[in-house]
């Protein structure tokens, strides 16, 4: 069997099946093993090791919280064992300090939970690109392949707007959570705000929120399920 192979650190068994189902989506990816728990993570990869004299992976799509530790320990262990590949997080984890020191250990993605497959598509694309492009030994030819493997490296901002949403409606939402960064707004505020349909601002507003850009939280108080209002997180550079 040919493609990268992937290993999937993810203790929720329906969030690992759903990135296998993406990998085949995704196509030149093949699955070789899935650890739910840091143990069993570091169990696989220390027989590898033993067996094979090196890890069989290529890329590790990597969760930061598992039942029995915290999923940058398996990564540690890689690097210090001479582990090059991509890793790509994904994880519901935003706080600072786990993204900072994702950064230092090399993750070259970072999906904030929940996502869906062209987020995931997306950051796997951007991850093969710099693997690809920093792939042998050598040297590059000029700046501007240097500058372009560190900007795919970091690319753990805003990725590019999903298909059917604009610039222009983006920034405008931007504008309206950042004024009022206490207040929280619901989609069909947000959309009677800026000229869009409820529908419409809840893709705007969940794509922000997947970019760590906004808090989500349920409302309470009103008629029928709760709904869910935003505001600006503060966290992250501004998109556009």
């Amino acid at each position: 069997m040919t493609g990268e192979r992937v290993l999937i650190v993810e203790d929720e068994a329906l969030a690992a099946d759903t990135y296998g189902e993406y990998l085949a989506r995704a196509g030149g990816y093949r699955q070789v093993h899935l650890s739910p728990t840091l143990a069993d993570a570091v169990r696989f990869l220390s027989t590898q090791w033993r067996e094979h004299g090196s890890f069989g992976v290529d890329l590790v799509l990597l969760d930061m919280n598992l039942p029995d530790g915290h999923g940058l320990e398996v990564l540690r262990r890689m690097r210090s064992a001479g582990f090059t590949g991509a890793v790509v997080a994904m994880t519901a984890a935003t706080d600072v300090p786990t993204i900072r020191q994702a950064m230092a250990l090399g993750v070259v993605q970072y999906l904030v939970k929940p996502f869906g497959y062209p987020e995931f598509a997306e950051r796997l694309r951007a991850a093969r690109e710099l693997s690809t492009g920093l792939a042998g030994t050598g040297s590059v030819s000029s700046q501007a392949e240097v500058d372009r493997a560190f900007r795919h490296h970091g690319s753990t901002g805003p990725a590019a707007l999903p298909k059917g949403l604009t610039e222009g409606t983006l920034d405008a939402i931007v504008h309206l959570l950042r004024s009022d960064p206490a207040g929280g707004r619901s989609a069909g505020e947000v959309g009677a705000a800026v000229g869009t349909s409820r529908v419409t601002a809840r893709r705007y507003l969940e794509h922000l929120f997947r970019q760590g850009l906004m808090d989500r939280s349920p409302r309470y108080g009103t008629p029928g399920r709760p709904e869910n209002e935003y505001r600006w997180s503060g966290r992250g550079p501004t998109p556009g």
